[in-house]
This record gives structure tokens, C-alpha cells and sequence, in this order.
């Protein structure tokens, strides 16, 4: 009792400081049968199976045409909340989508297209390069220093290592560099992580909305704007042929504004057709916020209603 009555409070506030009910937009990446330690912040089935259980019965969950729609007229009920999953990975369809369903949520899936047709991502390269190799180290040759992979925890560590310096590369060079771990890890068979086209145009009919993310998960702001514009375009024409409808909207990879991308790209969505793009900045998505750079987020708190409270405070946040 105590907690639905601040709760709503919190929301009654925004909107006396509003004038109109924030949006909240979150985003998830995995859902896995069990932890996994190389994605630490990643839920488990059913850690997500409660989680979602519990916003669909203190929030108001809209799919994001519905949300976009109500917000353009100021129209947004109070605790609005859009759930999104970037990257478009299998678990996404295998246990998030019918947990998703039981609970008569909406979401959006935002997918980086490379991993529809080869199967996997730049970064599942790196997982299970390192998942599976006997070889003890990485040379300084990768990111310019010595990495041992003696031990899983020195694997977990190095993983966090290679992507935080990997993914600041342009494609092309951060190809080159994977493909020389892969060598130096001897390691050559990737396995299938990424949805298919027939598992995507399977959610679209069955009521999920499909984003775009770019096709080959790169942040837009290491290339030049005609890369760019191809990662967008081939990355919208490839979703658009796989479920038959236009893709609508657009989630920047890694996404935060004026680091990860800019004005460039937010003027580049528009102009290929795209009614919204969107960010991981924290904040809530006020009628006045940049369509083109709308934030999105999740909090850390794991208890459900300190979890709760924390999207309610942070929807009243960078407005």
C-alpha cells in the first residue's frame, strides 16, 4: 500500500513540474537460463520472468508506436513505461518474447542485422574466443598490452578489457584486431548467439515491433558519415525485406548522445525515414525531448521495488 502510494506520488509531482506524464523507456540486452559472468548486469529467465511480472502490474506498459503517438499529444498516462532488447540476440526470442507474451507486454527489439546473416556480432567473437581457447595469453599486438587467460575469471577480465577498448574502433579496424585474436587464439568456430530473419519476422507477427540498431553494431560516431549512412540504410532495407513493414525507429549502439553519436547522425535518421531514434542517456521523454536523441535506460537496483522507484525518479530526470 505504502509503496503504490509513493509511486504515484512521485508521478503526480511530474506532473505538476511537466504540465504531462514522462515516459520511460528501459532496454535489456540477454535473458539467460543462468547467470552468466561474462554479462554480469544480464538477467536470468527468472529474475526477468519477475521483474516484468511486477512493472505490468505497477506500470503502464505501451508499445513504443503507442507510446511515441501519446506523447506527441501530451497524452501519456501516468507511470508510461516502453521495454526495448537491443542487438537481437537468440534468448531474446527463446525466453524473453514468451515471457514477455504471458505477462500481455509489448516491446520492441532493435537488431543489428550483420548478426541475422553470419549469425553472431563482433563481440560474440570475442566471448567465445576466449570461452573456448587453451591458448594462456593475448599479446600486446591486440590493445597494446599483455593479457593472460590462465584462469575463467582472467577470461571474464579480459573480455571486459577487449570490448571497452575494441568497440571505440571503426569497423574496420576492430575487424582487423578481432581477426587477429581469433589467430593468435587459434580459435575459428563461432556458434550461432543472434535471431535469424524467420525468428524476427516471427515476433513482428506476432505483434512485436522491430527496430533498427545498425548492421554491424557499430557506434556511429568512429565512422564517416558515409559509412554511416550504409550501416543505416543497409541495416533498415535488410529489417524492412525480412518483415515486409517500414522499420520506424532506431536505436544508436553503446548510445550516448554527443559521444556516440551526434546532431550528424540524429539529422541522418531523420532524413532516411526513421520517426525516432533513441539514446542510453538516463531520463525521462518529455512531448518537448529530441525525437532523434530520446533516452533510454536501466536502473541497477535489482530489489523490485526499489527497481520501481528508481524508473519513477529518473523519468523525472534530464528532461
Amino acid at each position: 500500500m505504502m509503496f503504490n502510494f509513493l509511486l504515484s506520488l512521485i508521478y503526480k509531482y511530474h506532473k505538476l513540474k511537466f504540465d504531462e506524464y514522462p515516459l520511460s523507456i528501459l532496454y535489456y540486452h540477454h535473458v539467460f537460463p543462468d547467470k552468466n559472468p561474462y554479462h554480469p548486469e544480464d538477467l536470468t529467465s527468472r529474475q526477468f520472468d519477475q521483474q516484468i511480472r511486477f512493472l505490468a502490474k505497477n506500470f503502464n506498459i505501451l508499445s513504443l508506436k503507442q507510446a511515441i503517438s501519446l506523447l506527441k499529444k501530451k497524452a501519456l498516462p501516468a507511470k508510461a513505461l516502453v521495454i526495448t532488447f537491443d542487438d537481437g540476440y537468440q534468448d531474446n526470442y527463446t525466453i524473453a518474447a514468451p515471457i514477455l507474451e504471458k505477462h500481455h507486454c509489448a516491446a520492441t527489439f532493435f537488431i543489428a542485422t550483420q548478426g541475422v546473416s553470419k549469425g553472431y556480432l563482433w563481440n560474440d567473437v570475442i566471448e567465445q574466443t576466449l570461452r573456448t581457447t587453451t591458448v594462456k595469453g593475448i599479446s600486446k599486438n591486440i590493445i597494446g598490452k599483455v593479457i593472460n587467460i590462465t584462469t575463467e575469471h582472467e577470461k571474464i577480465a579480459a573480455f571486459e578489457q577487449l570490448m571497452m577498448k575494441l568497440k571505440f574502433l571503426n569497423h574496420k579496424n576492430r575487424t582487423e584486431k578481432i581477426a587477429q585474436l581469433s589467430q593468435e587464439l587459434n580459435v575459428k568456430d563461432i556458434k550461432q548467439s543472434m535471431m535469424s530473419a524467420k525468428q524476427i519476422a516471427d515476433l513482428h507477427q506476432r505483434g512485436f515491433s522491430i527496430g533498427a540498431h545498425t548492421h554491424s553494431h557499430t557506434i556511429l560516431s568512429t565512422e564517416s558519415n558515409e559509412d554511416s549512412y550504409r550501416e543505416l540504410t543497409t541495416n533498415k532495407n535488410n529489417l524492412e525485406e525480412i518483415i515486409g513493414n517500414p522499420i520506424e525507429f532506431l536505436a544508436f549502439p553503446n548510445g550516448l548522445y554527443k559521444r556516440d553519436f551526434n546532431q550528424t547522425h540524429c539529422d541522418l535518421a531523420h532524413q532516411l525515414g526513421f520517426k525516432a531514434a533513441f539514446s542510453t542517456n538516463d531520463g525521462g521523454i518529455l512531448n518537448r525531448t529530441k525525437m532523434y536523441a530520446m533516452p533510454r535506460f536501466m536502473p541497477y537496483r535489482k530489489q523490485l521495488n526499489l527497481f520501481a522507484l528508481s524508473i519513477a525518479k529518473i523519468a523525472g530526470e534530464h528532461v
